[in-house]
């Protein structure tokens, strides 16, 4: 969950350092919006969202599987 958590972090590093001195502070989701809105490329931004959420999509459904295989109920 950590996982999915951290490439979605987007508010601290645009408020605190707008991606730091040489990106180095630079999430996925910051790439994104600079993408969008300061270089004007949509499209681009678009299919880096899509392939955002498909890996987020990804990591939960191997999550809900891992937790399903680790989880052990007593029987009473």
């Amino acid at each position: 969950m950590s996982t999915i958590w951290s490439m979605q972090i987007f508010a601290a590093p645009l408020l605190m350092t707008k991606g730091g001195p040489d990106n180095a502070t630079l999430s996925f989701s910051l790439y994104v919006y600079r993408n969008a809105f300061e270089y004007g490329r949509m499209g681009y931004a678009s299919a880096l969202a899509w392939i955002q959420l498909l890996i987020a999509i990804a990591l939960t459904l191997t999550a809900l599987t891992l937790s399903r295989r680790f989880t052990h109920y007593r029987s009473a």
